[in-house]
């Protein structure tokens, strides 16, 4: 009892020795020093630890209480029974848990010191009602203390999404196709968990009824759903399912052989005998259905409206289809109809009974007056109708007799539906009818024309005009050439209009003959004309007729690609421009087009701005000569000998200082061959992407440079061994950066413009100088020397000095112009701080002999501690002594300077051999500082050498 109660015995002794002192002393004290109650010690509910362990500053454990409890006692009960009346003696060490719930780690000793020493993982409860589905069935519960249940996401932890049974929204279930098959389903019928502020306490009540909400009012009971909207015909006529059986379309809203549908749907849906076809649901329901039993949208079937929608529909308004194509002329005038008139419909009421006709309809042609060939109400029906017979005649698909639809015909599907019939015959494209029978004269004229619907025939109506007649080599007089058809049928017509002889215009004979028409041989419609010269272009074969028949020319024809003179370097040659020798417009870019006037003159005819000895400006701005072979680089890369060549609407870059300024001047004298390939291409239309540099010069960056500048052969002194400057990817980094090969204005061809600053460079004397334009100070915005924002500091070298005696471009090791020195040559080995609360001395041998102050507030923090760099510490052991906190390396070390500018690139990085536990965090707090912000010394944690959280690294940040 002693260890069950022995906190209420003590309590009462003290109480009791404390009233009796206070009786002694004349005055009497009744009441408790303290009200206890359960949150004396525990907060209600307690709170969950973020991680394995207990937190003692907040008192929050492992577990997951927040969501199991709330602030009242009785929910503690739940998985610890009765505690109303525990005493202050259950503090016992053991966590007492109900049987009921079946906890796996619940052993008969109690389970002890769970939340400071917690097990991994911890137990799991096997018995809770709570996780169940509901219906009987236990789940496996995840271990205490993991990871919360989230809604709806984790609702699947204890009832299957969708449940398997009845009618529940199950993968291709109907209830699935309209509310899906997650969660969110739940609550269409079902009260919504996710919404309340603890979604799983309804967990608690297991073993109630399941709660079924529905929406409008509607009831459920006796396994059957009452009064739903989604259950009824549309039209407040509700059908009470059974949960768990299945209903079709008809047990809502009936069929068509049972003529239980509302309005004209007889009319539509069972009356082939007059329209030819019966409809389905989706002619008029196509927002919904895809037939009459597939739901297409499932959105637009319960939603309470009547969605009407279709091919033929059109809008419907108020009951009216005044707006349906199935009751139009077919041309877009509607007719007014509505869902419950009683007028009965023939072939007039839509087609004959237009209101405004131009002639009265016999038999239910359209009457509407002739809009004129190609438009919508083009009409030639006057022409064709004489009784309701002839209507077979253009629309045998449709109707036999003229008086009623043909059974399955496709009367109103959108379409003219032309086909010929009672013997006739035609092909019909678009509006134009050929090979009319009605139109053959009797079989005396052959291959007749097209007859447009709503123009009468013409010339054009048979033969076609400039722009439709093809057939053949048409098009290419004609169209192309814009040749009049007495060119070649003189005898017949003159001009392309008039008659010149009626009797040869229906003969049947095609008579050849006119001007330029030498001979015409029918048989083997072969034609010598003036026009083709020496070739016989065959009529009927458009490849006899191309460019190489006459003339060499194209690469695709039997000739070949024409290969006098310039030709080929344009055509075929590597390093030309690649015009395309398949292409007949390639022709034209230098010559007059086949369809000028003087293409067939007999003379070369070259386009303006060309001339064959001379200059072709329109590329070559210097003089060339079309039969003198290749030109020279210089002639295009050059403005010595005139302006830079355009070729493909791009300027040959500038290369004229080559020979004076870059690689082709006096003492290096190196040609273009030097370093370009002269027969690989160039002029691809991209300006720059082909350089043509010999294989060995391309690779990787700055390669074609140390082709000769790391070949002790080819050059030596300080142009040999030449090194970057920045590294990988940096400004700086490629040699091209500052120099251009081919010459500039400046010296040592290097750049006119750097970093977007004009360069003045003459002599190795002016990397600096007072006007900051020095190849240096471009760059080298921020540092304490020669900047460029302001004059060079008088306690540095001279201006005038060459800066290469201490900032060598061809370093024994690492980039170009890095001062001679090591890591002191920056930083000082190691920085010192500039503020300490004592006087720290350093600088002689022993005691950091090349420490230097730190030039931002901060910088230099611990480092002149003897325990974090050793007091005889020398320059030459580079980075030895720095990578227990800089683990990362040179690689990490980005050399921006000045670092008071740069402090951002600051990395600090603990080796992990230094780790004082095997806790994964090992780290620096505010190693990544930001330059210009309020930038905080961080502090070390978990390293072997503080065992705790270090003080900041700098008193002055």
């Amino acid at each position: 009892m002693l260890s069950k109660y022995g906190g209420r015995c003590l309590l009462g002794l003290a109480l009791l020795v404390l009233t009796l002192m206070a009786l002694g002393a004349g005055q009497a004290q009744a009441a408790s020093q303290y009200s206890y109650d359960c949150t004396f010690c525990h907060q209600m509910p307690p709170l969950d630890s973020a991680n394995a362990k207990k937190d003692p500053n907040t008192g929050a454990i492992p577990g997951n209480h927040q969501g199991h409890a709330s602030a009242a006692v009785n929910s503690c009960a739940k998985c610890h029974g009765d505690v109303s009346g525990y005493a202050m003696g259950h503090r016992n060490k053991t966590i007492e848990l109900a049987d009921g719930i079946g906890y796996s780690r619940k052993i008969a000793a109690g389970f002890v010191n769970q939340t400071s020493v917690p097990p991994t993982p911890m137990g799991s409860c096997s018995t809770a009602a709570c996780h169940s589905n509901g219906k009987g069935t236990l789940k496996a519960t995840p271990a205490w203390g993991a990871a919360p249940f989230q809604a709806p996401g984790d609702c699947s932890q204890c009832h299957a999404v969708a449940p398997a049974t009845g009618n529940h929204p199950t993968l291709n279930s109907k209830h699935a196709s309209y509310f899906g098959t997650g969660t969110g389903s739940c609550v269409k019928c079902h009260t919504d968990h996710a919404a309340q502020a603890k979604p799983f306490s309804h967990a608690t009540s297991a073993g109630r009824a399941i709660e079924v909400v529905l929406p409008d009012g509607g009831s459920f009971a006796a396994n059957q759903c009452a009064n739903l909207y989604c259950h009824s015909n549309g039209q407040g006529s509700f059908t009470p399912p059974t949960w768990g059986a299945t209903l079709s379309c008809a047990g809502c809203h009936g069929d068509a052989t049972s003529n239980t549908l509302s309005g004209k749907h007889a009319k539509h849906v069972n009356n082939a005998g007059f329209l030819g076809t019966n409809y389905g649901c989706v002619e008029c329901h196509s927002a919904t259905v895809t037939d009459n039993s597939t739901i297409g949208n499932f959105t637009n079937h319960v939603n309470k409206n009547k969605d009407v929608a279709g091919a033929h529909v059109g809008t419907p308004v108020a009951g009216s289809c005044s707006t349906s194509y199935c009751h139009s002329d077919g041309k877009g005038t509607q007719k007014s109809v509505t869902w419950t008139q009683t007028q009965v419909l023939d072939c007039k009421s839509c087609h004959g009974s237009d209101a405004a006709p131009a002639f009265a309809s016999v038999a239910g042609e359209p009457n509407y007056a002739n809009a004129g060939m190609d438009q919508p109400r083009a009409n030639s029906h006057q022409n064709h109708v004489v009784g309701a017979a002839n209507c077979q005649n253009c629309h045998g698909s449709t109707t036999v007799d003229g008086l009623s639809i043909k059974a399955g015909a496709p009367h109103t599907d959108g379409t003219r539906n032309v086909v010929a019939g009672n013997g006739k015959s035609f092909t019909i494209v678009g509006n134009s009818c050929s090979a009319v029978s009605c139109h053959d004269g009797g079989g005396i004229v052959a291959g007749v024309g097209a007859a447009k619907w709503g123009q009468s025939l013409g010339c054009a109506g048979c033969h076609g005009n400039a722009a439709t007649l093809t057939t053949n080599a048409h098009a290419a007089h004609v169209s192309t050439k814009g040749y009049a058809c007495d060119t070649c049928h003189a005898q017949t017509v003159t001009g392309s209009t008039n008659f010149a002889n009626k009797a040869l215009h229906g003969d049947a004979i095609v008579e050849v003959a006119g001007a330029k028409v030498t001979t015409f041989t029918a048989a083997t419609k072969n034609c010598a004309t003036s026009c083709h010269l020496t070739g016989t272009p065959k009529w009927n074969d458009s490849t006899s007729g191309a460019c190489g028949t006459c003339h060499k020319a194209l690469s695709t024809t039997v000739n070949g690609l024409v290969s006098s003179n310039a030709h080929s370097a344009h055509f075929t040659a590597s390093y030309g421009p690649g015009m395309n020798g398949a292409l007949a417009t390639s022709c034209s870019g230098c010559h007059t087009p086949n369809t000028a006037a003087s293409h067939a003159d007999g003379i070369v005819n070259l386009a303006i701005g060309y001339n064959k000895v001379g200059t072709c400006s329109s590329c070559h701005k210097q003089s060339t000569d079309w039969t003198t072979g290749r030109v020279s680089c210089e002639s295009c890369h050059s403005t010595a000998g005139g302006q830079l060549s355009v070729i493909g609407a791009l300027t040959a870059p500038d290369k004229t200082l080559a020979a004076t300024a870059g690689h082709g001047k006096a003492g290096i004298n190196q040609s273009c061959s030097a370093c370009h390939d002269a027969n690989s291409a160039h002029i691809n239309g991209v300006a720059g992407d082909q350089k043509r540099l010999l294989g060995a010069l391309t690779g990787v960056d700055n390669q074609e440079c140390n082709y000769c500048h790391t070949d002790a052969v080819k050059v030596a002194g300080a142009a040999l061994n030449v090194k970057v400057h920045r590294p990988t990817g940096a400004l700086g980094a490629k040699c091209s950066d500052c120099h251009n090969a081919h010459g500039t204005a400046n010296s040592m061809m290097i750049n006119g413009t750097i970093n977007g600053t004009a360069v003045s460079f003459t002599t190795v004397n002016t990397f600096a100088n007072g006007a900051r334009t020095g190849v240096c100070q471009v760059c080298h915005t921020t540092t304490q020397y020669f900047t460029k924002a302001g004059q060079p500091e008088a306690t540095h070298v001279d201006s005038t000095t060459n800066c290469l005696e201490c900032h060598q471009h061809n370093p024994a090791t690492g980039l170009a112009f890095v001062p001679n020195g090591g890591c002191d040559a920056c930083h000082g080995y190691p920085p010192a701080p500039r503020k300490t609360i004592s006087a720290v001395t350093f600088g002689v041998l022993g005691n950091w002999s090349t420490a230097r102050f730190e030039d931002y507030s901060g910088g230099g923090g611990a480092h002149v501690v003897a325990a974090h760099i050793k007091k005889d510490a020398k320059p030459s052991e580079g980075w030895a002594n720095c990578l227990p906190c800089h683990n990362g390396g040179n690689a990490a070390h980005s050399r921006a300077l000045p670092i008071r500018n740069h402090v951002d690139n600051v990395t600090v990085q603990i080796d992990p051999q230094y780790r004082f536990s095997d806790d994964p965090f090992l780290g620096y707090t505010s190693a990544k500082l930001v330059s210009g912000g309020t930038n905080k010394s961080g502090s070390c944690f978990n390293v072997s050498c503080h065992f705790k959280k270090t003080k900041p690294w700098s008193i002055e940040r």
